[in-house]
């Protein structure tokens, strides 16, 4: 794929990070970057332990390569994009129609199952007959795959209750500046996303239905904005995951698969992840070679494993101790927060959560990334950061190994993204 060329069809930009605005507070901000500090994956992450010690968390996203190019208002590899999904699907659907995929465009009626319990056949609404030897569920919430062969759902909405979300678009202002960030922003009853493109921004509202009604919502929104919208659709869902991922001749992508909910895109990402893994891992030469009892549990158990990861990452985010509304008292009323998250709460009230502190695995959201959050969300003391550099006695040292990296970061030719 030609990069540029892709962008241009898709109305992409580029996204560097996220801005968190009002987590843990009306009017507080943090802007989180997509990479680590050079030092994320080591035992002692001293790099960041440096730079909130000497910035703060308004500048703690100047310990990673994203931040620093962030802030002098520079980009260049790496860097992720916001783009249109639904342009984005029909570029791909070119791409593979002119390398020779065949395209059926129909609605899926039925579903035989053989003896053995595995998809021998999809019968279409035009009554066509579709035969294969492996088939992939990407129908969405409606599971229409996995339901058939008896698959269920694990929910996690006691940990995370939003269930409903309100996309709509945004025109720009005259004279309105791109910049390359997704804003999440926590309202009364859940936060919105605000993304720009090159035509428009696309937000969206995601709240728990049982604090705020959707009127409400649209006033809330209409209210902060200062603008009036006009809602696209309204998606309710219930986040959590597939039982199990991949049984007999049937594996499942994409919302089949699982949904936590849109922020930091966790969607999108373990899609990729998991085929990815699917892939490179477990598919074989011939479907007998594919298709076994130890590739399935295999990819089954790391699968939902990558699911538990994201749900205690996204978990974290909600604990910045708001409690102005019922929504955001109830999360720490009703203990809305899993296990391993709540380690990490506990952890960081004592020092700085290292590498040994959060499982992970291919692809996960794991450390380091969850210490800009903790940051962010004055969840970690900046005093600690302190008192763990003068452990080792070796602030002189570290202070000009990062103003190295500053240094090779700013002096790299990189491109002005905007004045």
């Amino acid at each position: 794929i030609d990069i540029q060329d892709f962008m241009e069809k898709t109305d992409s930009t580029v996204k560097m990070g996220i801005r968190h605005e009002n987590w843990s507070k009306i009017g507080d901000s943090y802007f989180a970057p997509l990479d680590a500090s050079p030092t994320g994956y080591k035992l002692n992450d001293y790099i960041f332990k440096y730079v909130y010690h000497k910035f703060g968390k308004e500048k703690i996203h100047l310990a990673s390569e994203i931040g620093i190019n962030y802030e002098n208002k520079k980009f260049d590899t790496p860097y992720a994009l916001h783009f249109n999904g639904h342009k984005v699907g029909q570029y791909f659907k070119k791409m593979c129609m002119d390398d020779g995929v065949r395209l059926i465009d129909s609605v899926l009626k039925e579903t035989i199952l053989n003896e053995k319990g595995s998809v021998d056949a999809v019968i279409l609404e035009n009554d066509q007959q579709i035969f294969g030897d492996f088939f992939v569920d990407c129908t969405g919430f409606n599971r229409l795959l996995m339901k058939k062969l008896d698959v269920g759902w694990k929910s996690y909405k006691d940990v995370l209750s939003v269930n409903t979300a309100m996309p709509f678009l945004v025109q720009y202002e005259k004279n309105e500046k791109i910049i390359p960030e997704t804003k999440a922003t926590a309202l009364s009853s859940g936060w919105m996303w605000n993304i720009p493109l090159t035509t428009r921004r696309g937000c969206g509202y995601v709240f728990d239905s049982n604090y705020i009604s959707r009127e409400q919502a649209v006033d809330e929104v209409e209210k902060y904005l200062n603008r009036k919208i006009d809602p696209i659709k309204w998606i309710e869902f219930d986040s959590g995951h597939s039982e199990l991922f991949w049984k007999n001749n049937v594996i499942c992508f994409g919302l089949s698969s699982s949904f936590v909910e849109p922020l930091e895109a966790t969607s999108i990402h373990n899609t990729i992840v998991q085929i990815a893994i699917f892939v490179l891992e477990f598919l074989s030469l011939t479907q007998d070679q594919t298709i076994t009892t130890i590739n399935q549990q295999i990819y089954n158990e790391r699968i939902a494993f990558l699911n538990k990861l994201t749900i205690d990452f996204i978990s974290l985010h909600y604990q910045g101790g708001r409690s102005d509304t019922d929504f955001w008292k109830d999360i720490k009323l009703k203990n809305r927060i899993t296990d391993s998250a709540k380690k990490i709460i506990d952890t960081a009230s004592c020092r700085i959560p290292g590498y040994v502190d959060l499982e992970g695995m291919y692809g996960s959201f794991s450390m380091p990334l969850v210490n800009w959050l903790l940051a962010g969300m004055n969840v970690i003391d900046q005093n600690i950061s302190s008192k763990e550099l003068d452990k080792f006695c070796r602030y002189d040292s570290i202070e000009k190994e990062y103003n190295n990296f500053y240094q090779s970061v700013t002096n790299k030719k990189s491109y002005i993204l905007y004045k």
